[in-house]
């Protein structure tokens, strides 16, 4: 006879879940405590794995999969530096990202790329050479196993525990056999408080040793009060699913309002969702502490993780399902679009309160999983675009262009297919298409570095804008946004404009306070352009302090632009050491999730590169510009080969930068390449707005001081004849450009000559 274990899910009632010790990289759940049975199962998994690296648990829902592979990761815990548990039901190069991001985290690797296709080969390449680690391939169903065959196929040093309703094509198999009678009896005991000897008798007979069905007959047995196992035994004689039956005896039993969450929790990411993301789903949040007792007792949710301020709970994919069936596709669609409203509008108006909590535990699961679930029930198009507008916020303010690139598609190709009616939205379908048209211009900004495109679509929505009634804060980022993008293209009367807009939505007392810092911010942009350098430095210090003061952590990647322009301002002041700390905290702060060639790190070795250039430390100064150049000409998006021109501006940075370096190294033919590859740049992307551009100044007087050292005439006229025509022969930069060549005889005369 083979050895049986049986798996009690009830939450708060039986179980307490913990994590792993902290040093341990792991998203494991402690198992439930009550198995029957299961060491030989344990056995067996544990002997495949020593011999095979790989061992599959097979067998239909409810049988006890996970559990089983819970309590061995449990058991064996000590031998393992790292265990993941994968949930296949969602992306999995998702899941990827997340591991990856704790590795780096905790092992203090960086083994993440810009694009998340990429993160699951990242992952395997620094797992092949390693050898204590579990990662296990839950929620596989049938005929799902193709989608992680490369993983059966590979050959690797640690272990892999497949968890699949499906044999097909899986390695050393395990099946999980229903319970025996005696097994059975002891499960139903320990459930069962007046262990009626009738009552365990019907159960073995009725539901063969199925263990969720026992589970759940025992639970109502218990819980309803007069259901005798006479009455159930003729309700299931009617029945021709036991599962199904046993939820609809429970929800019977159930209050209105834990009814009408638990229809929720089944469309929402069922693996894992927060007590915190149910009170935003509730129409009374005072009496959701009862609701979730009551699903817990008929064991249709599970706690997870029993953090007091805001516990975790799953619930059981074939629970998930028979609820979603009993309830029909009518039903769902509507409880669905009631749950994309209530998230929504649980969504604070504010850019970085909206940010936070996007951010919260199981929330951007539970967003990506509910849009999922849009798609299958075709829900209002206006409810599935505020949806992915959060979505594409949280994408781009993380730099996940991979995924934000999906969200914007989704907007274009709906928009020329004339989907959305602008002239039948009623005010506030009109703020959430304004609004995705404003985030969509930040997308090209931040990925392509397309100002002018990000403009057209900063126009667009503002147009669309003037006819929505309140929605100020999204109208206080849109001012700013566009006025981010003015500076950036050199148009500075456009910009104040902006700013004047921005202060006086302000004014009006209905923005966020916390969003208030983005007032100093872009003064500080507009500061350091006109070459105010002090002024700019105060601006963004307290831009960045009112962040931090409304409830963003001090190392949100949020954060990372005015971090990235405050290493620049100082650098520019000279403030080497201060920008050289700066740039280092950028760094701490993006390693966990970013491999060093993605795109932040373009900008934050450039100003690293200036830093040590200021230090005297010039051969690293050279590594690192040539780091950040390399970065910033390999995104293809930003600067593609085929192109006969640039205009990306970080690029532009970079140059004049390494044009100091190779100035500092005395490479001067070197230095003069560069300062004009930065002009080129500079040229196309400011056209004849040059003369508002602080740093443009800088660039053509290190250019000429440069050609002055070389005795090259040519490139001093290069740089400067536009310097004095753009900026005037008084500016400061030109008499430090004409002192300093006075020695070379490179003056006025030899240039007319």
């Amino acid at each position: 006879m083979k050895p049986k274990f049986i798996i009690i899910q009830l939450i708060l009632l039986f179980i307490g879940h913990k994590a792993f010790a902290q040093e341990l990289i792991s998203n494991s759940i402690a198992p439930a405590t009550y198995f029957v049975n299961h060491v030989n199962y344990l056995e067996t998994a544990k002997a495949n794995l020593n011999k095979y690296r790989q061992t599959s648990i097979i067998g239909i829902s409810g049988i006890g999969k996970t559990q089983l592979a819970r309590m061995y990761a449990y058991e064996n815990k000590r031998n393992y530096d790292l265990i993941w548990f994968f949930d296949c039901n969602l992306d999995i190069d998702e899941e990827f990202l997340t591991l990856a991001k704790n590795i780096n985290r905790i092992a203090g690797s960086n083994i993440i790329k810009e694009n998340n296709k990429s993160v699951k080969k990242d992952v395997m390449d620094y797992l092949v050479s390693r050898d204590r680690w579990l990662l296990v391939l839950d929620n596989l169903k049938v005929k799902s196993n193709k989608k992680i065959l490369d993983f059966v196929n590979w050959e690797h040093n640690g272990n892999i525990l497949f968890c699949s309703q499906d044999s097909e094509k899986l390695p050393n198999i395990i099946t999980l056999d229903i319970l025996t009678n005696e097994d059975a009896s002891i499960l139903a005991n320990n459930i069962l408080e007046n262990k009626d000897p009738r009552a365990i008798e019907f159960l073995i007979n009725e539901f063969k040793g199925y263990p969720i069905l026992v589970v759940q007959g025992a639970q109502l047995l218990k819980t309803i009060k007069g259901l005798s196992a006479e009455e159930y035994k003729k309700k299931l004689g009617e029945s021709t699913n036991k599962i199904e039956l046993n939820i609809e005896l429970a929800i019977s039993n159930l209050s209105h309002s834990a009814k009408d969450l638990l229809y929720k929790i089944a469309l929402i990411n069922n693996q894992r969702f927060s007590k915190e993301i149910m009170g935003m789903l509730v129409d009374n949040e005072d009496i959701l502490d009862a609701d979730l007792y009551q699903l817990s007792k008929f064991v249709l949710i599970s706690c997870v993780d029993t953090n007091p301020n805001n516990p975790i709970f799953e619930m059981h994919d074939i629970v998930a399902q028979s609820i979603k069936k009993i309830n029909g596709d009518k039903n769902n669609k509507y409880y669905l679009e009631e749950i994309i409203s209530k998230l929504v509008k649980s969504i604070p108006g504010g850019v970085y309160k909206a940010h936070i909590f996007r951010n919260a535990a199981t929330m951007h699961e539970n967003l990506e999983v509910t849009l999922k679930n849009e798609q299958i029930y075709n829900s209002n198009i206006y409810k599935t675009m505020e949806l992915n507008l959060h979505l594409l916020g949280n994408y781009s303010n993380a730099s996940d262009f991979h995924n934000a690139e999906k969200i914007v598609n989704w907007f274009e190709e709906k928009d020329q297919k004339s989907e959305f009616k602008l002239s039948l939205m009623n005010n506030y379908e009109k703020g959430i298409y304004a609004g995705y048209l404003g985030t969509i211009g930040t997308y090209n900004r931040k990925r392509m570095a397309d100002h002018k495109t990000a403009l057209k679509y900063y126009n667009r929505a503002d147009v669309i804008f003037k006819e929505v009634l309140g929605r100020e804060d999204w109208k206080f980022n849109l001012a700013y946004l566009s006025a981010l993008s003015n500076i950036s293209l050199g148009y500075m009367p456009e910009a104040e404009k902006e700013i004047n807009r921005l202060e006086a939505i302000a004014s009006s007392g209905l923005v966020d306070k916390g969003d208030l810092g983005l007032i100093h911010r872009i003064k500080a942009k507009l500061n350091y352009y006109q070459g105010n350098y002090n002024e700019a430095l105060i601006e963004v210090n307290q831009g960045i302090s009112e962040s931090i003061k409304h409830g963003v952590k001090a190392d949100d990647a949020v954060l990372t632009a005015p971090y990235v322009f405050k290493a620049a301002i100082l650098n520019i002041l000279k403030r080497y050491q201060e920008a050289y700390t700066q740039t280092e905290i950028l760094q701490n702060m993006h390693k966990s999730s970013k491999k060093e060639d993605h795109l932040v790190y373009g900008r934050i070795f450039t100003q690293k590169a200036r830093s040590e250039v200021g230090l005297a430390k010039t051969k690293e100064s050279l590594g690192s510009i040539n780091k950040a150049i390399a970065i910033l000409l390999a995104d293809e998006t930003r600067n593609s080969k085929n192109s006969n021109f640039f205009e990306d501006e970080d690029l532009g940075d970079s140059y004049t930068i390494q044009g100091d370096i190779f100035v500092a190294l005395n490479r001067l033919q070197d230095a003069i390449e560069s300062y004009r590859k930065a002009q080129g740049i500079y040229f196309h992307l400011y056209q004849d707005r040059s003369k508002n551009i602080a740093h443009v100044s800088y660039l053509y007087t290190q250019g000429a001081k440069a050609a002055c050292k070389k005795q090259d005439l040519y490139h001093y006229k290069c740089f400067y004849e536009p310097q004095v025509k753009e900026f005037g022969a008084q500016h400061s930069n030109s008499v430090s450009m004409f002192e300093y060549c006075k020695p070379y005889n490179m003056d006025l005369l030899n240039i007319n000559n």
